[in-house]
């Protein structure tokens, strides 16, 4: 579906979809539609077959940075799975502001399905494993502190996530456990880091 439809006419729409149809934001954001709808093997299809048009089109958005993206970059950026943490980490990690991203650094994951989102995007960006790793030395940088501080537990937040979710890559679930280190993340101060390097120095 594409253009604007009000909200009373998509509420229908949505009620006329059958119990196997799901609504896909990220299909539709690839697409360029206001909304997607359909069976999941369908959609699953749709996607598959529009993904390389997809990476022609935000080759030709992001002009000579895109030459700084490998092709697994470029998928995810075009049809991996986001939110605005993962969002957050791959601008960090590329130095490549994504054009569907409205956020700042701040955005951390907060639970499960957040760091789900960048688990992932590491995972199918393998590229990026190399600058998470040096985004952990960062620490004394108070505007990207919290998100080294992240990177250098990834292998702990990872441990942690597979304990708790071992399917976590086909659904995110509840996980208290590894919600509560995220939250510490989001809790930290900067200035901290800042004034231990200081010293160490």
């Amino acid at each position: 579906m594409y253009g604007h439809m009000p909200l009373p006419e998509f509420l229908v729409l949505l009620k006329l979809a059958g119990d196997a149809e799901l609504l896909h934001p990220g299909l539709a954001r690839m697409l360029g539609a206001t909304a997607v709808i359909g069976r999941p093997e369908a959609l699953d299809r749709l996607r598959a077959q529009e993904t390389p048009a997809a990476i022609g089109r935000i080759r030709f958005h992001l002009g000579r940075c895109a030459r700084r993206l490998d092709l697994p970059s470029l998928r995810w950026l075009v049809a991996g799975e986001q939110g605005p943490s993962s969002l957050a980490l791959f601008a960090l990690l590329t130095g490549i502001r994504p054009p569907q991203y409205r956020g700042t650094a701040l955005d951390l994951p907060h639970d499960a399905k957040g760091f789900r989102c960048c688990r992932l995007l590491i995972e199918q960006a393998p590229a990026l494993r190399r600058p998470l790793r040096l985004l952990a030395a960062r620490m004394h940088e108070p505007e990207v502190a919290r998100w080294a501080a992240v990177a250098e537990a990834w292998s702990d937040l990872c441990a942690q996530m597979d304990h708790e979710l071992p399917d976590w890559r086909a659904e995110a679930r509840e996980a208290p456990v590894l919600r509560s280190m995220l939250v510490c993340f989001r809790e930290l101060d900067p200035a901290c880091f800042v004034h231990s390097s200081r010293i160490a120095a």
